[in-house]
């Protein structure tokens, strides 16, 4: 009985706040040290690279290292990946390997918030995919983390994770490419945006007990409290709970939490 009780009382915007914890946060690709004639110490010995630099030449080192969010971002919105491209080569050319770095994080960042209001109107499949790559992501910070640095994740995003390795970028990539994918069907969708409703989030409530979920877990996402050392496996439970929901309800929940994800 408690259980139906703590979830009559809580409201939408609660189920948020937690869950917008979760920042989608790329790692910027280090695309220049080719381009810079190799190693570190060879970059800091010369002010310029030794020829300059194009916008074709930072395209294909790009395409390169093989990151599926950049394809992603080519091919969904071109106009943005030309104009990104053109930020990234003024920067090459003034021969600032850190500046590279931080204009190419920047201009995703920038892209990532622009389009976040096309979320709502994203097909099914792009939400769930998209929200599946969160899933991975967490499952992976849980597996190889302590519950405390998880919970530090959740708070602050992938810079909590002092030596990430080649899997946790991979997985990074990945949240990428899937969120800009999804903005793209959202883009041609045609769909109408609808918010959760309260039905919505009773049904993904009655989801989330059914595969394991507690009253205690359910307190720490209501009440956002990031301190919970069960914080991690929670989340994981609730996005397991919205990506088992299926139909309308399904697809409202799913939208509004990759929304509130990107707009944190």
């Amino acid at each position: 009985m408690r259980w139906v009780s703590e979830r009559r009382r809580m409201s939408p915007w609660k189920w948020l706040q937690v869950v917008a914890v979760v920042p989608v946060s790329i790692v910027g690709a280090d695309v220049m040290p080719t381009m810079f004639g190799g190693g570190h110490h060879h970059y800091q010995s010369v002010a310029m690279p030794p020829r300059t630099l194009t916008t074709a030449d930072i395209d294909a080192e790009i395409r390169k290292q093989d990151l599926r969010i950049f394809e992603a971002i080519a091919r969904e919105f071109p106009d943005d990946y030309d104009a990104m491209l053109r930020k990234i080569t003024a920067a090459a050319q003034a021969g600032n390997q850190t500046e590279v770095r931080n204009v190419s994080r920047q201009a995703v960042a920038d892209l990532r918030h622009r389009y976040a209001p096309l979320l709502p109107t994203a097909p099914d499949s792009n939400a769930s995919e998209a929200l599946s790559a969160q899933l991975d992501m967490l499952n992976h910070v849980m597996a190889r983390e302590t519950p405390a640095t998880c919970n530090n994740y959740l708070r602050n995003g992938p810079d909590a994770i002092s030596a990430p390795g080649h899997d946790f970028l991979a997985d990074l990539d990945r949240i990428g490419a899937t969120l800009f994918r999804a903005y793209g069907a959202a883009k041609r969708s045609g769909l109408r945006a609808v918010a959760p409703s309260d039905q919505d989030w009773s049904l993904v409530a009655d989801v989330f007990k059914k595969i394991g979920g507690t009253p205690a877990e359910m307190d720490a996402i209501s009440s956002a409290n990031q301190d919970f050392p069960g914080l991690c496996p929670a989340m994981a439970k609730f996005y397991e709970a919205a990506l088992l929901l299926h139909g309308e309800p399904g697809w409202h929940i799913k939208t509004a939490l990759l929304r509130a994800i990107v707009e944190n």
